[in-house]
């Protein structure tokens, strides 16, 4: 009988252990406290061992407050799409976050580096959702024929994670991927043949500043292999998840490179997509 009280104290004290020392959604209350101090002050207090299905509960609360600040949401962004970027923030998987209008600035608009804590600017691109019926595409020929257009676009989020601070996907995945300013520009229209799939593939991402001095150079293939291939991914996920894409909707597919901290002020950066039009598309922004 003394060896069950045993058991059962010692099984009490592991759940115990277990209840408080693992992270769970985010409290309400400290989704306001992140959110009414984005994006200058830095967040601490989550746990870097929040699970994904936990991050995505915490985003689904920091979204709802989102709709009142940051305008309707129009669109999506997927992010840890590459095995590294995978292995360093220690997520298994691609990870979603949605996009809102007010996030959204002119193509070459100027913007203040000190805008937010710890900001960044990422080479991109976007696609946009021609129709719902993307939902039910099982290879990248059927998904082209859903899509509109293809843009170069930018990201200039806000980390806001203090130093010292734990930065896992799932952290990451909690504050909506940390979704704050971005750019997007001309598109270029979708064509639904192998060749201009394959295209998506070998195209050529050109990252430079004022002077014409290329800071990066990436290919499509970045993405996945191919940016259609985090586009299957996408409808996967949100099949899955009973998410339905509709006409209009942005699709921000992923950093083709690395991430750059804005550092120096008086700079504009310009990125374009090279080998999919005979003209060149681009977007620029300048930093103040």
């Amino acid at each position: 009988m003394n060896q069950l009280i045993k058991i059962i104290i010692l099984l009490f004290i592991t759940f115990l252990i277990n209840k408080f020392s693992y992270a769970e959604c985010l409290s309400d209350q400290k989704i306001k406290e992140i959110i009414n101090a984005a994006p200058l002050s830095p967040i601490t207090g989550i746990n870097g061992d929040i699970t994904l299905e936990d991050a995505y509960c915490s985003q689904k609360k920091y979204i709802n407050i989102l709709k009142d600040l940051n305008g309707k949401p129009i669109g999506y962004k997927v992010g840890f799409t590459g095995k590294a970027t995978q292995e360093r923030f220690k997520i298994k998987t691609p990870a979603t976050a949605v996009l809102f209008e007010h996030m959204f600035i002119k193509n070459g608009s100027s913007i203040d580096k000190d805008f937010g804590h710890r900001t960044l600017i990422e080479p991109d691109l976007m696609m946009i959702v021609k129709d719902s019926g993307i939902m039910n595409a099982t290879n990248a020929i059927e998904a082209s024929k859903h899509i509109s257009s293809i843009h170069p676009y930018m990201e200039i989020p806000a980390l806001q994670i203090a130093k010292g601070e734990p930065i896992t996907g799932a952290v990451i995945v909690a504050i909506n991927m940390v979704a704050t300013k971005m750019v997007m520009g001309p598109g270029i229209l979708m064509q639904s043949n192998p060749e201009f799939i394959e295209s998506l593939a070998s195209m050529e991402t050109i990252f430079q500043d004022e002077m014409g001095t290329i800071i990066q150079k990436s290919p499509g293939s970045s993405l996945m292999g191919n940016p259609m291939n985090v586009v299957l991914w996408l409808i996967e996920e949100f099949n899955r998840k009973g998410i339905i894409l509709k006409e209009g909707d942005r699709l921000s597919l992923g950093s083709v490179g690395k991430l750059f901290p804005l550092k120096e002020a008086n700079k504009t950066y310009t990125y374009t997509l090279n080998g999919i039009s005979e003209i060149p598309a681009k977007v620029s922004i300048t930093v103040n």
